[in-house]
């Protein structure tokens, strides 16, 4: 009777030890284990803005990018792209997207609460990119021309409360519209 109390117990003080382990490769609490050390570049950075680090290589909060990226950004006709639509007090449209200065990065935001929806940094860029396929906005366009392209292209309601639109494209030229219902 004794041996297998002996076992019994043995065995239950190794699961009970295994279960209490300090062992950092066992995530039992990952937002617990996460720190930011102070020698870390990042902690200083915006999440939303993707920039080329000393090395020469793209990064997106230390994550290589692909040099695709900066081609994509070349096909972009805009430094700046700016797009507001308000639908109701608290469901909104804004999609933001800007060149730094040195044009080797930039800065990329969406935030949809009609399809409750938010994106920073390349997933926005991505998603911009793909809808600048479809809209081409130049000088010489007009606002009804700008606001049917951004409906169509962007698929969201034209039923709004306020629509803006800025933006400014590679040569400088800076257009702006603004709409209320």
């Amino acid at each position: 009777m004794k041996k297998w109390f002996y076992v019994f117990l043995t065995s239950l003080s190794v699961f009970g030890m295994a279960a209490c382990s300090d062992d950092p490769s066992i995530d039992n609490h990952p937002k617990e284990q996460l720190t930011q050390s102070a020698n870390d570049k990042s902690a200083n950075t915006n999440d939303d803005v993707v920039r080329e680090d000393e090395s020469g290589n793209n990064s997106d909060d230390g994550n290589v990018r692909a040099m695709d990226e900066q081609k994509m950004m070349e096909e972009i006709p805009f430094t700046k792209f700016s797009l507001e639509i308000d639908y109701a007090p608290d469901m909104q449209y804004d999609f933001e997207y800007e060149v730094n200065d040195n044009g080797a990065s930039y800065r990329a935001e969406l935030e949809d609460s009609v399809h409750d929806k938010k994106l920073k940094g390349k997933e926005a860029f991505q998603t911009l990119y793909t809808l600048m396929q479809d809209i081409h906005l130049d000088e010489n366009t007009t606002k009804e021309e700008a606001m049917q392209q951004i409906f169509d292209t962007f698929q969201i309601d034209d039923n709004y409360t306020k629509f803006e639109l800025d933006y400014v494209l590679k040569n400088g030229t800076k257009k702006e519209f603004e709409d209320r219902k």
